[in-house]
């Protein structure tokens, strides 16, 4: 797996510190209550998890593909529940999460669209979806589309058109220069 060479070392290199931005602007919008079921689908290392949890009382869950970056996330976080799979495949039941979120993943994500029906299917009636992923210029979105493999950069305009088509709700938009937080909810 390709992040699981990076597991180790993610949180002091370069990829653990990039995504820093990513997870300050997403911890800014995120609103969470104490109880709330969150899950974190790409946690890697389970730092946005961490994070929230210092200030809520969550039931935390953390997903991503990477077995190395889960075991990580587990001693960092043991009284979270997390597993290693697929995006396109949430191991939970319907309707048994208040709060999706996907930081720094979604644009890795080979199945975006079951991902965003899965995102769908596990969240509860009134539950928030937030994407927080990178905001590029068209000739960089172009490069890294084309040349890598996993790359799936979107605009925040077809993010959130495609979330829409998928019978979310648009709560609200963050971005600057580089990054994108978007802020869906799942209708009652």
């Amino acid at each position: 797996m390709e992040f699981d060479k990076y597991a180790d070392n993610y949180d002091t290199g370069f990829m653990g510190k990039g995504s820093g931005r990513f997870y300050a602007d997403l911890i800014k919008e995120i609103e969470v209550k104490d109880g709330d079921a969150v899950l974190d689908v790409g946690c890697g290392t389970g730092t946005v998890l961490s994070f929230i949890g210092r200030q809520k009382k969550i039931r935390g869950f953390g997903l991503d593909v990477s077995e190395k970056m889960v075991a990580i996330a587990k001693e960092k976080n043991p009284d979270y529940q997390f597993v290693s799979g697929d995006c396109a495949s949430l191991p939970y039941a319907d309707e048994s999460m208040d709060v999706v979120m996907a930081c720094m993943a979604y644009h890795h994500f080979p199945d975006q669209e079951r991902f965003r029906n899965e995102a769908m299917r596990v969240l509860k009636p009134g539950g928030s979806l937030y994407i927080s992923d990178p905001r590029f210029p068209l000739i960089v979105r172009w490069i890294f589309n084309t040349f890598f493999k996993d790359a799936g950069f979107r605009t925040t305009k077809k993010n959130r058109m495609d979330f829409e088509r998928s019978g979310f709700k648009t709560v609200s938009i963050t971005k600057d220069v580089y990054v994108q937080v978007v802020h869906f909810t799942k209708g009652k």
